[in-house]
């Protein structure tokens, strides 16, 4: 537990007492509790082979955006695992994107890029005013990256300003 016990009061807002003994944890109860902070991890969806064993009958040009790409089967997880975060946090974002509560960073591969891009469209559907052409259901929403050789790791966050 990084940070020690006062860190976790600090996030439920006021100083609760926290008791730990041989693996017991006793917390507040949840109405005493606070969203203040998300900070979500995760992996590209499905993607095609990164390489082929050299009698494989499916090699690159059978692919139909190469290897090491996401699939149509991955942007469909990733566009499903946003609607499930618009569930799941519903209340604490909201309904539209707001750059100031969310910030996205990825690797800097095309399959986890677009695995943002489609995670962001099942989470800011277009509604309203956000929609710039009648025909297009889906809103740019900044992912941002830095080259491979300075990245120190992927960190996705949303976060709520006060």
């Amino acid at each position: 537990m990084a940070g020690g016990p006062s860190s976790l009061c600090c996030c439920w807002g006021a100083q609760l007492p926290l008791l730990v003994g041989r693996g017991l944890l006793v917390v507040p109860p949840t109405q005493a509790r606070s969203l203040r902070f998300v900070t979500l991890l995760y992996r590209h969806g499905d993607r095609s082979p990164v390489k082929a064993y050299p009698k494989d009958p499916y090699q690159e040009g059978e692919w139909p955006q190469g290897f090491g790409q996401l699939t149509k089967e991955g942007m469909l997880q990733h566009w499903e695992l946003g609607q499930a975060l618009r569930l799941r946090y519903q209340g604490f974002l909201n309904a539209s994107y707001h750059r100031e509560e969310v910030f996205v960073r990825s690797t800097d591969f095309d399959r986890t890029l677009m695995s943002a891009e489609a995670n962001l469209a099942g989470l800011f559907p277009v509604e309203g005013a956000q929609s710039f052409n009648p025909n297009i259901t889906w809103q740019p929403i900044p992912v941002h990256t830095v080259p491979e050789a300075q990245d120190k790791g992927p960190t996705v966050t949303a976060h709520r300003s006060s």
